[in-house]
């Protein structure tokens, strides 16, 4: 299990960070102390600097017992144009208040009104792999 504060963290490159805010959604995936996974589809997200993503909306009631559990998280999505596959691997906090909640929650009103997520997850980035045809590529 990660634990929050003391975990290394990575800068995420600009063009990763610009073709998550591109994408329409991206799979979230949790899996509890049982190991087994959980994966959502997640349509409201936010790069909030250099090394943290936000995930905004409704999540399961798994997703937030799983967090709990074991916070590493993955986050996956794809780029159609390079044709290449994405995932963030990072450590994971499930917000229903205070100020991370409140960017979150700006956020998608500003995209949806009358549309408060339910909660929003941090997830501070520890390692991305890129995903294409040939060779894979990680970063830690």
């Amino acid at each position: 299990m990660g634990v929050w504060h003391e975990m290394p963290q990575m800068i995420i490159p600009d063009e990763l960070k610009r073709i998550f805010e591109k994408v329409d959604s991206v799979v979230f995936e949790t899996a509890g102390k049982e190991g087994n996974q959980n994966g959502v589809q997640v349509f409201w997200k936010k790069v909030l600097n250099d090394k943290t993503v936000l995930l905004i909306g409704d999540f399961t009631k798994l997703n937030e017992k799983d967090l709990i559990e074991d916070n590493d998280v993955r986050i996956s999505y794809r780029d159609p144009e390079a044709e290449r596959g994405y995932q963030i691997k990072g450590i994971g906090r499930y917000h229903t208040d205070g100020s991370i909640y409140e960017v979150g929650r700006k956020f998608k009103l500003s995209k949806k009104p009358d549309s408060a997520p339910e909660g929003v997850i941090e997830v501070k980035v520890t390692g991305i792999s890129i995903m294409r045809p040939g060779p894979c590529y990680y970063r830690r």
